[in-house]
């Protein structure tokens, strides 16, 4: 049985605690970064960024100690402006977006023309002005790229983690696939509240992953795949 480490980290009145205590190493900007497990990954290993925006520091740092591949994913049009320059081979980028269903959603964008993150979830920070973006699930999204296995899931698409993580069939590949799961949680988007957080968070423990790290904000998180279920 899991030793349980009560240290909570408090945001918005969510509170999400650790479930484990492993080596960690953060990889990116104070803005973009995440940590994964230390020396967790080979140049075998296949990350799924989704939600790029204009940093890719965090995909940058994996390539550059890992030499892995890093597919990475964002359907705004300003954010594939930023990425598609720095694209290679070991650096893949897709013009659409994670969700539950292959689909074209109504994507609003923010107020402010410096930011580039915007949302199927037409929150006060975005504005009216909307665009078409394509969606696509997990499963097709590994069907179109052609990738059988993954290492590290990363899912910054705003607002859309609770759709994604409310799918039964995206649950069924995250058993199977047994990733790193990288999310950032939306609940202070009007849309959302700390109780769909704190939903997705205990759907995820008992699909087997445990959380491994929470950002100082207390949005971003690290589950880990517990070696008891596999």
């Amino acid at each position: 049985m899991l030793n349980m480490v009560q240290r909570w980290w408090r945001t918005r009145g969510t509170d999400i605690y650790l479930d484990i205590d492993v080596p960690l190493e953060f990889h990116g900007s104070d803005y973009g970064g995440w940590s994964i497990a230390a020396d967790s990954l080979n140049a075998d290993s296949v990350v799924l960024s989704f939600g790029i925006g204009e940093d890719i520091t965090f995909d940058e740092a994996i390539i550059g100690k890992y030499a892995c591949t890093v597919h990475a994913f964002d359907p705004t049009p300003k954010a594939l402006t930023y990425v598609e320059p720095f694209a290679s081979d070991k650096l893949r980028v897709y013009p659409w977006g994670l969700g539950a269903t292959d689909e074209n959603r109504t994507f609003y964008l923010p107020r402010n023309p410096r930011y580039v993150s915007g949302s199927i979830s037409h929150s006060r920070h975005l504005k009216n002005q909307a665009v078409e973006v394509s969606l696509r699930s997990l499963e097709s999204t590994m069907r179109e790229t052609g990738v059988r296995r993954f290492d590290v899931l990363k899912m910054d698409i705003e607002g859309s983690e609770y759709e994604v993580l409310r799918d039964d069939e995206t649950m069924q590949i995250l058993e199977q696939q047994r990733p790193q799961l990288l999310v950032e949680f939306h609940h202070r988007f009007a849309s959302y509240s700390k109780a769909d957080t704190q939903d997705i968070v205990a759907r995820l423990r008992r699909a087997g992953f445990r959380v491994a790290w929470v950002s100082r904000r207390g949005e971003e998180v690290l589950f880990l795949p517990d070696k008891a279920h596999d």
